[in-house]
């Protein structure tokens, strides 16, 4: 199984909302992919914003969402620690987030059902990709 065959955006969806999603130690060899590895980490840096979304590391201020042609800025202040946050997320990203910190409680952001409907349809692309019933069935 190679991260090529996976949806990567959807696999950091996936790695987001459930952390635990794929064990490393069960699929180890999922996790030797580098792209695997990249999308592990941007799970990690979403969940981070959403910690300090809901207040984790102090009360956040001025949260707003600029759309570029590309990419979706996210910026926010967390005035207890003198900083000044800006993240680059794609659509798909941004609509994880507001889920999450939705579920979270924080201030600031709302998913919409269109977020919803975007992380559903990652979701399903990355069942489809992954086969997890073949990779449970190597690593037993």
């Amino acid at each position: 199984m190679h991260a090529s065959a996976v949806d990567r955006e959807a696999l950091v969806v996936g790695m987001a909302l459930v952390p635990g999603f794929v064990s490393r130690n069960r699929s180890f060899r999922l996790f030797e992919d580098p792209d695997v590895r990249r999308a592990r980490r941007r799970a990690a840096v979403l969940r981070g914003i959403v910690r300090q979304l809901t207040g984790a590391h102090g009360s956040v201020e001025s949260v707003s969402v600029v759309h570029g042609p590309d990419l979706v800025e996210l910026r926010y202040d967390v005035p207890g620690l003198r900083v000044h946050r800006h993240a680059s997320l794609t659509e798909l990203e941004l609509a994880c987030v507001r889920y999450l910190a939705a579920r979270a409680c924080a201030p600031g952001l709302h998913a919409t059902a269109e977020d919803r409907v975007a992380i559903e349809a990652a979701l399903r692309r990355l069942s489809a990709g992954l086969r997890l019933s073949e990779i449970e069935a190597r690593t037993t």
